[in-house]
């Protein structure tokens, strides 16, 4: 309709005009022409396509969104929802990768610890160092400044453990046994039993051998490891070499060896390292082993005796090859 005011067009329904404001109330409406027929050689021809509908510009990607998403802030109940604890009736069980949470009642009340690695619990708990246990049966090694020794958690309630935020492997042996590096080790049921193994053939840096934890039996067990786990396979006719810091566990039936590669000796002090490029752990036979991601050993949740804080320990293995 034409604005009485302007005389400009406006909307038929239009209650304003667009250009000066003018009521329109009653203003008539605007003739229009009613289009004009096609020709006839033309009436035949197929009506235009319908303008396609415009579209919204492209979003960020999924990966971008997400990062957003993540890092967007969000209210107490979201945060308690999405963080909130896992319950389930298993005796061990991943509450994140990083996060362990242990039923007391359904490891029968007692469970065997990395000192150090609690980091709450709910209920009823007692933690008592564990001795040594003797000689045949537990020996603590002081290597770069840092001991290990395990801890006997007894009582009700809900126990959550982690190491300095390294992933955690969750196992379950039904009647198997594995060799682990010791600092690796994070925590597993009283039915699981345990022994000190060494590895001989490193008279050259140590004469008492590399120590490792040997755990055989059924039931749960929980490993830390610096980044996702890697498994190799061995077999005769194709050995496994890894580097000591490198190395997490390794199958029953494995015997490794140190294998010394004498053509680094000479590049030792380019590389920066006397362990992993010079030094390797020799597997043959068959069988698997569980490496990570990293050649540094997995920082330590334990004291420092002699620093009196946490700090990164060498693990047995990369204490004694130089870590």
């Amino acid at each position: 309709m034409l604005c009485p005011s302007c005389n400009q067009e406006n909307a038929d329904n239009a209650a304003f005009c667009r250009f000066c404001g003018q009521s329109l109330q009653g203003a008539p409406a605007a003739q229009t022409q009613p289009p004009a027929a096609p020709p006839a050689d033309t009436a035949m021809q197929a009506a235009p396509a319908t303008a396609p509908a415009p579209q919204a510009p492209p979003g960020p990607p999924p990966a971008q969104q997400q990062a957003k998403s993540e890092l967007a802030p969000t209210s107490l109940a979201g945060l308690v929802e999405e963080s909130k604890e896992v319950e389930v009736p298993d005796a061990f069980s991943l509450q994140s990768k990083k996060l362990l949470r242990v039923n007391m009642a359904a490891c029968g009340g007692q469970v065997l610890t990395k000192v150090g690695s609690m980091v709450a619990y709910q209920g009823q708990i007692n933690f008592t160092r564990q001795g040594s246990g003797g000689a045949a049966k537990w020996v603590k090694k002081a290597i770069s400044g840092e001991s290990f020794s395990l801890m006997l958690c007894q009582g009700t309630g809900d126990l959550f453990l982690a190491d300095a935020s390294n992933n955690v492997i969750l196992l379950y042996l039904n009647n198997e046994t594995i060799t682990v590096e010791a600092l690796n080790l994070l925590a597993f049921t009283p039915s699981i039993g345990w022994d000190i193994k060494m590895i001989k053939g490193a008279a050259g840096m140590v004469s008492a051998g590399l120590w490792t934890v040997e755990l055989s039996g059924t039931g749960y067990l929980a490993l830390i490891c610096k980044g996702d786990p890697l498994t190799l396979k061995v077999t005769p006719e194709q050995p496994c070499f890894t580097d000591p810091n490198a190395t997490v566990a390794w199958s029953q039936g494995l015997d490794p060896q140190v294998h010394v590669d004498a053509n680094l000796k000479s590049l030792s002090g380019l590389l920066g390292s006397r362990h992993g490029e010079l030094f390797q752990l020799a597997f043959s036979g068959n069988g698997y082993v569980v490496i990570q991601p990293s050649e540094e050993a997995p920082k330590t949740s334990l004291q420092d005796p002699k620093g009196g804080g946490s700090g990164t320990a060498g693990g047995l293995l990369g204490g004694i090859l130089g870590q």
